[in-house]
């Protein structure tokens, strides 16, 4: 993820980039990666049969993948990417208030990928549903001697997941925890450009650049999106769900949206000439016969995302920052 690569019918290395000699020559064999969350298997999820006390009064049931791993999901990979709708940070109220000092993130989702997210939350209710009473003692309590009912138990489920709305442009969204706490594992943030290769359908990517929590911004186009459970299903006060922190993130951004309007600028063409800074003689110019061709963006065209749309953060609810 780190070096760059070109995507296309095959996957090449620029010889300027490549990783040095001496691990080519002797490669490590590597533990298993993240698993694509289309390629999801909810059959090798491994759900423990007990119910843990955590640190805070709450509890927790172990949750791994295929033979013990930690759960780790890849949202996105590269070349293919989606939109932040949202800047991070604490979720806040509708009047701007902010709920706590923890971090969240939304990014939009294709419907398959909504689909699916919700199948591994179905599949989670299901398999705790054995031990809920253990899992929520404080509601069990509420319910009397007979305990909470498998109805009730699914309605404290607190989704990361947030419904899309057709007629106002809205693309299904995500919902993830931000560490920020230097102490503790943040993401690793990069920041590149995906440009067009030298063959149709080709991409390349230009060398990261270090990034931080601050360049999540409304807009990001992101791809490289790896979630990470933390510890297992939980607990608490709040319900009970899936608390999956970002690690890892890529930021394309030169597909970045901008929230000015946009110019027209038909009539006009670019030339490949640097802009002179103050003082700085004029460069000399080819001139521009008037009305001549087309107008064209100064941008350069970019391969287009999953989805598109913007919306306002409204308040969230606090569950989205469950216990650690």
């Amino acid at each position: 993820m780190s070096s760059i690569k070109a995507w296309g019918k095959g996957t090449k290395r620029k010889a300027a980039y490549t990783a040095n000699s001496e691990s080519e020559q002797a490669p490590k064999l590597s533990k298993p990666g993240p698993v694509p969350l289309m390629e999801l298997d909810l059959d090798k999820l491994e759900f423990s049969t007990k119910v843990e006390a955590g640190g805070r009064g709450d509890k927790f049931v172990k949750l791994t993948y295929n033979g013990g791993r930690r759960l780790e999901i890849a949202v996105k990979t590269l070349p293919k990417w989606c939109r932040a709708p949202f800047v991070a940070g604490p979720p806040k109220t509708e009047d701007g208030n902010e709920l706590g000092t923890a971090w969240g993130w939304v990014v939009e989702l294709t419907m398959e990928e909504y689909d699916k997210w919700a199948a591994f939350e179905a599949h989670v209710i299901k398999n705790l549903q054995p031990m809920r009473n253990e899992l929520l003692p404080t509601e069990a309590k509420k319910c009397g001697k007979a305990g909470m009912d498998e109805n009730y138990f699914r309605m404290k489920y607190n989704s990361r997941l947030m419904q899309g709305d057709k007629d106002k442009g809205y693309a299904p969204g995500l919902k993830m925890f931000i560490e920020t706490d230097t102490e503790k594992q943040m993401p690793k943030i990069q920041k590149m450009h995906l440009i067009e290769g030298d063959k149709e359908g080709e991409f390349q990517c230009t060398r990261p650049k270090k990034g931080t929590v601050n360049d999540l911004k409304r807009g990001a186009a992101v791809s490289s999106l790896i979630l990470s459970l933390v510890r297992g299903v939980y607990g608490g006060g709040a319900g009970f769900g899936c608390k999956f922190s970002a690690t890892s993130i890529d930021l394309l951004t030169n597909l970045q949206e901008t929230g000015g309007p946009k110019v027209d600028y038909t009539g006009v063409t670019f030339v490949d000439l640097p802009t002179p800074e103050d003082g700085e003689d004029e460069p000399e110019l080819i001139a521009v016969g008037e009305g001549e061709g087309e107008g064209e963006d100064p941008a350069s065209p970019a391969p287009s995302g999953d989805s598109e749309g913007e919306r306002v953060n409204t308040a969230d609810d606090p569950a989205l920052y469950p216990p650690p």
